[in-house]
């Protein structure tokens, strides 16, 4: 009765408009002191606990450099050199938008991040090229998503902070994955590019231009390499990459000379507030994780779950299908927290695959993000593109099959999916 009391509870709440973050804080203070004994200070500190991890100290730090790419004209230039790439083809500007999106993923390490960078420039490039909106929109809400798959990404710290997994395991999983789902992104791009109207470019590009072009992007390049690098050849810890990361992006500005004091302070601005909603929902989520920890509510909510303890595959399908449910109400940092380390035991007692279980939780993650009600990414660029829900999600549906397919792949066919990530682990 409790879960389904708590789980009205916060929907009212979120109905009411009450943000994300003081729902689940006061849903947690509210039957804490309704069926327990526990003090109100003795909450408080485990509102502390709840963002006391070190592996998280890598977010802010991440979320700085990324700032410092949006202005320091890094973000730009990687766009620029993604059209370099591939803009020679029909429907050209549709693959830069997803090729941007994998530069974008490795730097920002959010979706949102990734969704409004690449959305401000290439959105309207595509529109005034003759793309249609919705397809603009979908296109760059999709490829958005692969900024939670691809390091350094954000909710891969989060989840490894309360699952135990490396951080450095997770991102060496991701970027095969990651890129995986990327070609796949490609692939609908060009049989959806082929029904647009738009082209990207009236001439050829000379093979000595994107030499030349290459060499001016050189710092930006060195941002996202020696992120990975630094993370895959083990000279870094993932927070000590994330203080470089922010070194370098500071060191590529002051190359580029593009961004002035004033903006670096409002880098620092932005990512300070971008900081403070990520951790504040952390705090909250790991309030009312103890809440139910400590009030059985995670035991009655896992015994219906325990007659398939026997089948892994079950269990990843029901996991998928309650996170998919539960990602159409919250956000996918609320799914993480809260939910899913309810899932963890009953995982490990049926030896599913620590690493198969983190990237089924993150495909969904990503798909939760292009289906609204709570789709932060597709509100973004439909938004940018100045579109309706109904003109991209026609469009967006297409992407949201790619990352289903990986699914399902990676629930029925783990080895296959994980060849690559554990030879890169070993």
């Amino acid at each position: 009765m409790t879960p389904l009391l708590m789980l009205i509870v916060i929907l009212i709440l979120l109905v009411l408009g009450v943000p994300i973050a003081f729902t689940l804080g006061l849903t947690a203070v509210m039957f804490i002191v309704l069926q327990s004994d526990f003090s109100l200070t003795f909450m408080t500190q485990q509102l502390y606990l709840g963002a006391n991890s070190f592996p998280l100290l890598a977010i802010p730090l991440f979320i700085l450099a990324g700032s410092i790419m949006n202005y320091s004209g890094i973000s730009k230039r990687l766009i620029n050199l993604a059209l370099l790439i591939v803009g020679i083809f029909k429907g050209g500007l549709a693959y830069v938008n997803v090729v941007a999106s994998v530069f974008f993923g490795a730097i920002t390490g959010t979706a949102v991040g990734a969704s409004a960078a690449v959305g401000q420039i290439v959105i309207p490039a595509m529109v005034d090229k003759g793309y249609r909106r919705g397809f603009s929109a979908a296109t760059t809400s999709a490829g958005s998503s692969l900024g939670i798959l691809l390091p350094p990404s954000v909710p891969m710290i989060l989840y490894a902070s309360v699952s135990g997994i490396s951080v450095s395991a997770l991102f060496m999983t991701g970027i095969p994955i990651g890129l995986t789902i990327a070609a796949g992104f490609m692939v609908v791009a060009y049989f959806l590019s082929a029904k647009q109207k738009g082209e990207i470019i009236e001439k050829s590009i000379k093979v000595e231009n994107v030499g030349i072009e290459l060499l001016k992007n050189i710092p930006a390049l060195l941002v996202p390499v020696i992120i990975l690098g630094s993370i895959l050849t083990g000279v870094a810890t993932p927070t000590e990459s994330a203080a470089i990361a922010v070194f370098v992006g500071i060191v590529a500005a002051l190359i580029y000379r593009e961004m002035s004091m004033k903006d670096f302070f409002v880098a620092i601005e932005d990512s300070v507030r971008t900081t403070a909603f990520v951790m504040f929902i952390v705090a909250c989520a790991g309030l009312l994780g103890f809440a139910f920890a400590g009030l059985g509510v995670g035991h009655q909510m896992m015994e219906p779950l325990l007659q398939f303890a026997n089948d892994p595959i079950a269990v990843m399908l029901i996991t998928s299908l309650i996170l998919f449910l539960g990602g159409l109400v919250f956000d996918g940092t609320v799914m993480v927290l809260v939910i899913v380390p309810l899932f963890l035991p009953l995982a490990d007692a049926v030896s599913v695959d620590p690493l198969q279980f983190a990237m089924v939780v993150l495909i969904v993650w990503s798909i939760g993000q292009q289906t609204p009600p709570v789709a932060s990414g597709l509100y973004i660029t439909t938004a940018l593109a100045k579109a309706t829900m109904w003109e991209t999600s026609k469009y967006n549906v297409w992407y949201i099959l790619v990352l289903l397919i990986v699914l399902f792949f990676m629930i029925y066919f783990p080895e296959l999916m994980l060849y690559i990530p554990n030879l890169l682990i070993d």
